[in-house]
């Protein structure tokens, strides 16, 4: 069986970067992955941007935590309720963080010239499964060494989902310029050509032969 890269791969490269065209299988259309590095800090910047908002949120219910303590209220010495809000907010704020990521686009995705869609038609996840996609930034240890791992190796699939790439929105292809054959595919095909015409003379085909 086929896997998604051979399926989408053109044999032609950017004009621009220089890096693999590759083709909706769905639409035809070309698009180009962006590179591992600047998919590596697009997400970091993701990360860096909801842990922002999510510490200004529960400060802002530590604040209030604090002033029901002062009046004597009850509920504000229940720890267990306080740990289940912080949890469930920070579900929430994935959530709807991911509901842009997948409409708009991310601060990260706009920070590095990239936008995640899916490989087989170029099309967002949308707000529904945007927001069930970012809840997987939870497993935050896990997320970073795949993104370290993607980094180094010049990948760029979208976290650890393979039906979803982030494309770069710089390339040449994204801003209507034709892909150009990749010098190494011509390279080979050129060889593979010079070494069939170079094969011992076979079947009288020239008249050298012997038949």
């Amino acid at each position: 069986m086929s896997n998604s890269k051979s399926q989408t791969a053109t044999g032609l490269v950017d004009a621009l970067n220089g890096r693999p065209v590759r083709r909706h299988p769905e639409t035809g259309a070309y698009f180009v992955k962006a590179s591992g590095g600047a998919h590596f800090w697009g997400r970091v910047l993701d990360a860096i941007v909801f842990l922002a908002g999510y510490g200004i949120l529960a400060a802002m219910v530590a604040v209030a935590r604090n002033a029901m303590m002062n009046s004597g209220s009850l509920l504000a010495f229940n720890d267990g309720f306080w740990l289940t809000l912080y949890v469930v907010l920070w579900f929430v704020g994935l959530f709807v963080y991911g509901m842009i990521w997948g409409t708009a686009g991310s601060v990260g995705d706009a920070a590095a010239g990239m936008r995640s869609v899916r490989i087989k038609d170029g099309t967002t996840a949308g707000a529904w499964l945007g927001g069930w996609r970012a809840i997987c930034w939870s497993f935050f240890p896990f997320f970073v060494v795949m993104l370290i791992l993607a980094a180094f190796s010049g990948s760029s699939g979208d976290t650890w989902d393979p039906k979803f790439a982030a494309f770069d929105r710089r390339s040449g292809v994204a801003q209507g310029r034709q892909p150009v054959p990749d010098p190494k595919v011509v390279a080979a095909h050129q060889a593979a050509e010079a070494e069939r015409q170079n094969l011992p003379n076979l079947y009288g085909q020239r008249p050298d032969a012997r038949p």
